[in-house]
């Protein structure tokens, strides 16, 4: 079962009608619980070498309650990660089962 979105700061733009900071975040991985306990999923396309260092020289992530999908209305499909049917994120964990076609 999802518990947490992993999510990385990855810069930050001016809002042009507020000239507020905004902060452009990005779905990076999931926390899932399993029976064995809790594992992390990373997007393996995701590189926190390119990421801001804080002052300890390390790099942070942000955990999010997962948001039902009616309320991701304004973000792209890239934003939201790739979370399977199973409720994981990424591919499978077990063997694939289909087919290929040639």
């Amino acid at each position: 079962m999802k518990k947490y979105d992993v999510v990385a700061g990855v810069g930050t733009y001016q809002d042009r009608s507020t000239g507020e900071t905004k902060y452009i975040n990005k779905n990076v991985g999931a926390i899932i619980q399993t029976e064995k306990g809790f594992r992390l999923c990373l997007d393996a396309t995701f590189n926190p070498a390119g990421m801001k260092r804080g002052d300890d020289g390390k790099v942070w992530l942000s955990l999010f309650e997962p948001r039902p999908r009616e309320q991701r209305q304004g973000q792209t499909n890239q934003d939201q990660g790739s979370e399977d049917q199973q409720g994981g994120y990424g591919g499978s964990a077990g063997p694939m089962d289909d087919e290929i076609p040639f």
